[in-house]
């Protein structure tokens, strides 16, 4: 089972590439906005949305309560505030931010009413008993997580598919990681990541891609965090078969992540343009194509003689060219070496295009 795609059996069984539309906490704990983004996803091209589910209680230490939430948290994509908390600067766990079981339950059956996936991030125990009592498309590890092996035994241990985010890590701790999905027979897959909000190019390190493929086994997607599309464009190039974007209705919302997201008219951008160079990639066959006929029979050359020949002369390269004859007739040029050497049947006049039927055999 294990050895199977994970993307195919689990995700999507169709060859391009899986799209995940992370809108995370940027409905700033709106369920309203929530449905907005959840249509707009589906509108946009997204396979799934993904959001985050923490249990503030069971998150923190024992007699520790949350920090008091800071910051204004915009209502709908017009509200937009003068100033607004810089990225790194937020109270975490922010409270105001958590949707409840009531509304995961409601997110859900949405959801499978619009056809479009769910995928959620657990952020603590509670929670990853409560998502997989929920029954969605896959639980999904936030980097943060990924060398938290306490945590991912803990989810691992339910057997329920599993997508790992991978920022943040070295490849030696994602090997453990994986050994412990292995040790409890869970299916699994890991996505690569840079943990910057937002990541520069200069940080993305795609070639990561093909390394974590051969060294994990499995299918390796892209977890991005850029404001563009060249994180997601070549990580597809490189063969990431899921890919997730963080989402927002508005950049200049206020909140935590909306920032170092995709509008969705980007994001849809960003979903065409990834599909495209998958085609793109095509097949690794090299091959005469259907598409190139056109050209080639506009271009092609063909051999015709010199000088005249009298019947039984060889050919040789110094009584032969190739040139443009504007007829269907006549050996293509890469036929040279089945033709070199060969005898004519009959006396040919200097220009005559030179067919299989005047060599001997």
């Amino acid at each position: 089972m294990l050895n199977v795609s994970f993307k195919k059996r689990y995700l999507s069984s169709k060859d391009e590439p899986y799209f995940i539309a992370e809108i995370g906490i940027n409905h700033n704990g709106n369920i309203n906005l929530v449905k907005k983004m959840i249509s707009a996803s589906k509108a946009s091209g997204a396979n799934a949305v993904k959001f985050q589910k923490r249990d503030v209680n069971d998150l923190l230490n024992y007699n520790l309560k949350p920090s008091q939430p800071i910051g204004y948290l915009s209502k709908n994509e017009k509200d937009i505030p003068k100033k607004s908390v810089k990225f790194g600067n937020w109270a975490y766990p922010d409270t105001r931010l958590e949707l409840s079981k009531e509304n995961y339950f409601k997110i859900k059956n949405y959801c499978k009413r619009i056809k479009i996936d769910l995928i959620v991030s657990p952020w603590d125990e509670s929670s990853v008993d409560f998502i997989c009592d929920l029954k969605i498309k896959a639980i999904k590890i936030a980097s943060i997580d990924a060398n938290n092996y306490h945590f991912c035994e803990y989810i691992a241990k339910k057997k329920y598919q599993t997508i790992i985010s991978t920022g943040m890590c070295t490849y030696n701790e994602l090997l453990l990681t994986k050994k412990i999905f292995l040790k409890y027979k869970t299916p699994h897959m890991f996505l690569h990541c840079t943990s910057s909000y937002p990541s520069n190019e200069t940080d993305k390190n795609l070639n990561c891609i093909p390394v974590l493929k051969k060294l994990l086994k499995c299918d390796i997607g892209f977890s991005g965090h850029g404001e563009g599309f060249v994180g997601t464009v070549g990580a597809v190039a490189l063969g990431a078969n899921v890919i997730e974007k963080h989402v927002t209705l508005n950049k200049k919302m206020a909140g935590p992540d909306h920032a170092a997201s995709l509008e969705f008219e980007e994001f849809e951008d960003c979903i065409n343009i990834a599909k495209k160079v998958y085609v793109s990639l095509g097949s690794n066959k090299k091959r005469f194509l259907k598409s190139e006929k056109i050209l080639h029979d506009v271009l092609i050359r063909k051999f015709v003689l010199i000088k005249n020949h009298k019947k039984n002369s060889r050919l040789d390269r110094k009584n032969l060219k190739t040139a443009l004859v504007y007829s269907k007739s006549g050996i293509l040029p890469n036929n040279l070496y089945k033709i070199l050497g060969k005898r004519l049947k009959r006396n040919l006049n200097k220009g005559h295009i030179i067919k299989f039927s005047d060599l001997k055999k």
